[in-house]
């Protein structure tokens, strides 16, 4: 009884009147694999102030953990999966893992986020990433993943960069989606202009192995043609 009593307690919150009007919406993003942030204002507050009575209901229902995590003073929720369980909807159709270039792709953008950390917003051009693809730190390691070869005379014609330009396209909108990024309009450029958002840190503690020994992390992955 006790258990019913406190069960009926914390999912009080969803007659809320708010609630009861945003929850489809919240719901979807969450169990969408998107990360919420203050860009999602009403989403975030609503997810915010009623943060223990979330995560009891997807710790019930679910047997998923609604995650409050932070980076840069900014505050970011997303659903994953108890370290004991992997919850009642884990099959790979909703949770889909990230190919080996969306990896790499996904740890530039965290390396620029770091780099850009006092900037107010971590906006990325086109012409930025095909630099750091060309001269950066990490270039070797782009090039051979992303053109399945290193060549110290960055001689890569049109059709490479076209594969290369396709690949970052469809990351992008993945990350969009999930709450990594967010894409600026109007945009012209190959490759949108996006902002990276703090929720990129996912990656951090997905990988934090991996971005101590990235040399060695990337000799492993797959040289792909296509994702």
């Amino acid at each position: 009884m006790e258990n019913e009593n406190q069960d009926i307690t914390f999912y009080d919150f969803l007659s809320d009147e708010e609630v009861t009007k945003r929850f489809a919406d919240i719901n979807f993003m969450l169990m969408s694999g998107k990360h919420i942030d203050e860009k999602y204002y009403v989403a975030f507050s609503l997810l915010e102030s009623k943060a223990a009575h979330w995560t009891q209901f997807y710790k019930n229902l679910y047997n998923l953990n609604l995650v409050a995590d932070r980076l840069d003073g900014h505050r970011y929720f997303y659903l994953d999966f108890f370290d004991t369980a992997k919850g009642k909807l884990a099959d790979h159709s909703r949770h889909k893992e990230l190919t080996e270039t969306q990896t790499l792709i996904g740890l530039m953008l965290l390396d620029i986020y770091y780099k850009k950390y006092f900037d107010e917003q971590k906006i990325v051009r086109w012409p930025d990433l095909r630099a750091i693809i060309l001269e950066g730190e990490q270039q070797d390691a782009y090039k051979r993943i992303l053109f399945n070869e290193v060549r110290a005379s960055n001689t890569y014609d049109n059709k490479e960069w076209g594969h290369v330009i396709k690949k970052f396209n469809y990351t992008i909108d993945l990350f969009d989606k999930i709450g990594w990024v967010e894409k600026q309009n109007p945009s012209t450029g190959e490759v949108p202009d996006f902002e990276i958002r703090p929720a990129i840190n996912r990656l951090a503690k997905l990988y934090e192995y991996e971005l101590q020994n990235f040399e060695a992390f990337v000799s492993t992955l797959k040289k792909e043609d296509a994702l």
